[in-house]
């Protein structure tokens, strides 16, 4: 392992990097923050003080190239790729807040900047950091349950993510509404999972705005149906439903939450499902540490990320699918979907 510390300027001051990336990076012993970057430099200088942090603080990245080997760059989704392509074009690495960027254009235009730059180029789909979710693809790889059938996912809160910055609300801060803001997880980890649709399908309640609700379905050529919902009005039930040959996989929406398996043929029993002996990562590890911890890994042994760039490019590929195709939502949706 080599010994040498990652010097890491984190973008964004907002509640993501104050309660997430800011922690995880001062959790890890191979990294020393230098810098905090946000164009509201007293926010910035705010988020130094409360952590006791004596990190330059600025308003652009550019002040501090010589201090940093790379960035943190969790900003509105808007700047994303201006950003990227600076800190590549400079040598720095880079680890963005999903999604990458607010479109596929964009998406590729940091993947050739990474590619001419040879830095590191991470997305942050933290939620592949989980070892419930490293578990269920083994399961799924192995074809321990069989066929896969059809899958389900939703995903509802009143409300949703309030960022400081209130990027959310507009779409051109956004490039999207729930899709983009929550969605973007599942959407990760379906292609994760299984690849690309062949068929896609979207209803939303846009009405040119960004999208409060929607509800995606998703087709393959193997016969492999699915459908996820998302809403930042409703309550729903968090988690994910794979209906396969031998029975129904359940798995929550949270770091800890366990796989649970119920068998057809024995339809009044469930198994919960764990890894034997010692997990991928610790048991009570946070995402966002290991995806840390995973990112300066990248930079300083020259192992490959997690989640790389051209899987966040996939992902930009699917909801501009998603988007081109949506049709409106129907007022009553939550109704009808209780009913089913």
């Amino acid at each position: 392992m080599n010994k040498k510390k990652l010097r890491l300027a984190i973008i964004g001051a907002g509640m993501i990097s104050q309660g997430s990336h800011l922690p995880a990076a001062l959790g890890s012993s191979r990294v020393i923050v230098t810098a905090i970057i946000d164009p509201m430099v007293e926010r910035a200088n705010s988020m130094a003080r409360e952590y006791g942090l004596k990190a330059t603080t600025a308003k652009d990245i550019s002040e501090v190239f010589d201090q940093i080997d790379a960035v943190v760059i969790a900003t509105p989704n808007d700047s994303h790729a201006a950003i990227a392509i600076t800190s590549l074009s400079n040598g720095k690495s880079v680890l963005i807040e999903k999604p990458l960027a607010m479109s596929t254009k964009e998406g590729e235009a940091i993947m050739v900047a990474a590619e001419k730059s040879g830095a590191v180029l991470a997305v942050g789909y933290a939620t592949r950091f989980r070892n419930n979710i490293v578990c269920l693809k083994k399961l799924l790889d192995r074809g321990h349950f069989g066929k896969v059938r059809r899958f389900v996912n939703c995903f509802g809160s009143p409300g949703g993510w309030s960022p400081m910055s209130g990027y959310n609300l507009t779409k051109d801060s956004a490039g999207g509404g729930v899709l983009v803001v929550s969605g973007t997880h599942f959407i990760d980890r379906m292609l994760h999972f299984w690849g690309m649709p062949d068929k896609v399908s979207m209803l939303s309640d846009s009405k040119g705005g960004p999208e409060a609700n929607c509800h995606c379905t998703f087709e393959y050529e193997s016969g492999l149906r699915g459908g996820a919902i998302f809403s930042k009005t409703t309550a729903l039930p968090g988690g994910t439903v794979i209906d396969t040959e031998s029975g129904i996989v359940m798995l929550g929406e949270f770091d800890d939450s366990e796989i649970i398996f119920r068998p057809h043929n024995a339809p009044d029993m469930e198994e919960v499902i764990h890894q034997k002996g010692k997990t991928t990562y610790p048991v009570d590890a946070d995402s966002f540490n290991m995806q840390m911890d995973d990112f300066v890994s990248a930079c300083l042994d020259g192992q490959e990320p997690m989640v790389s760039c051209e899987e966040g490019v996939q992902s930009l590929r699917l909801i501009e699918r998603l988007y081109d195709c949506a049709e409106p939502l129907p007022e009553d949706w939550f109704t009808q979907e209780e009913s089913v």
